[in-house]
C-alpha cells in the first residue's frame, strides 16, 4: 500500500511539474515566445508564398492542444518518423477529439531539427502551407509540443 501511494504521489508531482513547465501562463519562456511570435505575424499579416495574408486576430494558448501536440512530437521521436499521420493511423483531428477537445476547425504544423522557438516559427512562415495555418483567422487557440528535435503546433477553434 505504501509503495502504491508513493508511486501515485510521484506521478501526481510529475504531472504538476509538466503543467508548470509547458504552460505559458506559468512563465515558461519558450511557450510564451512561441505564442508571441505567432501572434506577431498574425497581427501584422504577411506573404505566404505568393498569397498576401491580411492581419488576423491573435490566438491564445490552449492546454489540451498543447498536450495533443506534445504527444504527437513524442510519438514521432520514439518511433522515428515524420508525418501528420501517426504510426497508428491517427490524424490531427482524431488526436484532438481523443483529447476531449470539441473542435470546429483545426490545423497542424510539424517540423524537425530546429534549435529554438524563433527558428521554428521562421521556418513555418517560409513554408506556404505552414504559414497559411499560422495566418488562418478561423483558428482561435493553439498549443505546441516539442520532443527531441520534433515540434508540433496544433491550432483549433472550439465548437
Amino acid at each position: 500500500m505504501k509503495r502504491l501511494f508513493l508511486i501515485s504521489l510521484i506521478l501526481l508531482a510529475s504531472c504538476q511539474k509538466v503543467e508548470e513547465l509547458v504552460n505559458p501562463n506559468s512563465g515558461n519562456s519558450e511557450s510564451q515566445e512561441l505564442l508571441d511570435l505567432v501572434n506577431k505575424w498574425r497581427k501584422s499579416g504577411c506573404n505566404c508564398g505568393s498569397t498576401q495574408m491580411p492581419p488576423v486576430g491573435t490566438v491564445v494558448w490552449q492546454a489540451q492542444l498543447e498536450s495533443v501536440a506534445l504527444k504527437h512530437s513524442q510519438d514521432m521521436e520514439k518511433q522515428n518518423y515524420f508525418s501528420h499521420t501517426g504510426k497508428n493511423g491517427s490524424d490531427p483531428g482524431g488526436r484532438i477529439t481523443a483529447a476531449g477537445y470539441k473542435w470546429r476547425t483545426y490545423g497542424e504544423n510539424i517540423v524537425k531539427g530546429y534549435p529554438d522557438a524563433k527558428a521554428v516559427v521562421d521556418g513555418w512562415i517560409k513554408s506556404e502551407g505552414h504559414c497559411k495555418n499560422i495566418m488562418n483567422g478561423n483558428f482561435k487557440e493553439m498549443g505546441v509540443g516539442k520532443s527531441g528535435a520534433y515540434w508540433t503546433q496544433v491550432f483549433a477553434s472550439p465548437m
